[in-house]
């Protein structure tokens, strides 16, 4: 079955409305809400989500767009429009505080004994100031032919920039900061600010379009949600 005919006709999200909404509800509530309460926790998702889709709009310069499904697993997808088609990146969240269980041993126990779909993305959000065991678990997934893209995202501060580290482990280990304010601004340049864009199911790939949502852009990325 084609993997993408579940992604027309939905609702995707830009990384920089994903943000505006997040500010707009911080105002509301404050960080210490969206941040700790479980009544927030599609809004992490949605956050997380944002931070990816910037990232990987100025590693490919392409446009990410997101939504979360209404079910999960999995957590997030990703879209980039590309030459008629899309390219959809599946992203499974989980989460890892300092234990007597290393990083590396908790994956091994709970992910890396899976396999998954060449499309899926492992983030892990971190959850403590301890410096994780990036190199082991590099040289684990090689060692072991781990295909799996996994990322680490842990938060620096909420303000007054949004400001998080990402740390990203294939072959090696890369580590970047981002400040969310300034790759709104990069992202809005490179790209337009479109909001939302909707996608379209067609008869040929080359024949999908996308359609700006202007009247759909105060729809929280939250809210609404389908499979």
């Amino acid at each position: 079955m084609d993997k993408l005919i579940k992604q027309y006709n939905k609702r995707w999200h830009s990384p920089t409305n994903v943000y505006m909404h997040i500010q707009k509800l911080a105002k509301d509530v404050g960080f210490k809400a969206i941040n700790k309460s479980p009544k927030y926790k599609r809004v992490r998702e949605a956050r997380i989500g944002a931070v990816i889709a910037f990232v990987l709009s100025r590693m490919r310069s392409l446009p990410t767009f997101l939504r979360l499904p209404l079910n999960d697993p999995p957590d997030i997808y990703l879209m980039q429009p590309n030459a008629g088609t899309m390219n959809i990146i599946t992203v499974e969240i989980t989460s890892y505080r300092e234990s007597e269980e290393s990083l590396l041993e908790q994956l091994k126990r709970t992910k890396f004994n899976q396999t998954y779909p060449i499309e899926y993305m492992l983030l892990i959000e971190l959850l403590t100031k301890a410096k994780a065991d990036y190199d082991d678990i590099c040289k684990y997934k090689i060692e072991h032919e781990i295909y799996l893209p996994v990322w680490l995202l842990s938060k620096i501060q909420d303000s007054p920039d949004t400001i998080a580290e990402v740390i990203t482990i294939d072959f090696k280990v890369n580590r970047l900061n981002i400040n969310i304010g300034e790759e709104a601004y990069y992202y809005n340049n490179k790209f337009g600010s479109t909001a939302v864009i909707f996608s379209k199911r067609a008869f040929k790939p080359e024949d999908v379009r996308k359609e700006l949502c202007q009247e759909e852009c105060q729809i929280l990325p939250w809210k609404n949600l389908e499979d």
